[in-house]
């Protein structure tokens, strides 16, 4: 359950981030899915970092439509890695995310913020941060952006202008 919806007031959430953040040197936002009554997608859940980019001068990372424990598992992943000093550039394969998979880091296009990192803005309140978008294949190593990609998939939105990888090259 969100914590707003728990009761807590958006200030008290707040101070909860920013301690958060203050006692870890990060800390994630966990966005639900959210599906309409017929089961189909309304929107895909998703998990992002607030503080690597302050304390640690990595970008922040987000990672959309992975079931949720999934998904925080690679934010922690990522933000361990990136606390004991390795650095991300967009592009890949990055090994050692997933044992049967594959990742790839692909920049996010700032126009994205305001909307998937809307926490971020209370820790860094200009939006002046860069972020990167953990990208996963599926278990037959399709990518979101290839025609292949099973309907069966939690959708996953590549967050840049275009919608595909636009830092690296991709197949086409």
């Amino acid at each position: 359950m969100c914590e707003m919806c728990g009761g807590k007031t958006a200030d008290a959430v707040r101070r909860d981030m920013l301690a958060r953040i203050a006692k870890y040197d990060y800390t994630m936002v966990s966005v639900r899915e959210e599906r309409a009554r017929d089961g189909s997608w309304v929107a895909p859940g998703f998990v992002y970092s607030v503080g690597l980019w302050s304390f640690h001068r990595v970008p922040e990372v987000i990672v959309v439509g992975a079931p949720a424990r999934h998904a925080v598992e690679l934010v922690q992943r990522y933000a361990g890695m990136a606390k004991r000093g390795k650095r991300f550039g967009p592009g890949g394969p990055y090994p050692g995310f997933v044992a049967d998979g594959t990742v790839m880091m692909e920049l996010v296009a700032p126009g994205f913020y305001a909307e998937w990192f809307a926490s971020a803005f209370d820790f860094y309140p200009t939006g002046d941060f860069p972020a990167v978008q953990l990208l996963w294949a599926d278990r037959e190593q399709v990518w979101p952006w290839e025609p292949r990609w099973a309907r069966r998939n939690t959708p996953q939105p590549v967050l840049t202008r275009s919608g595909r990888p636009e830092s690296w090259r991709v197949a086409a």
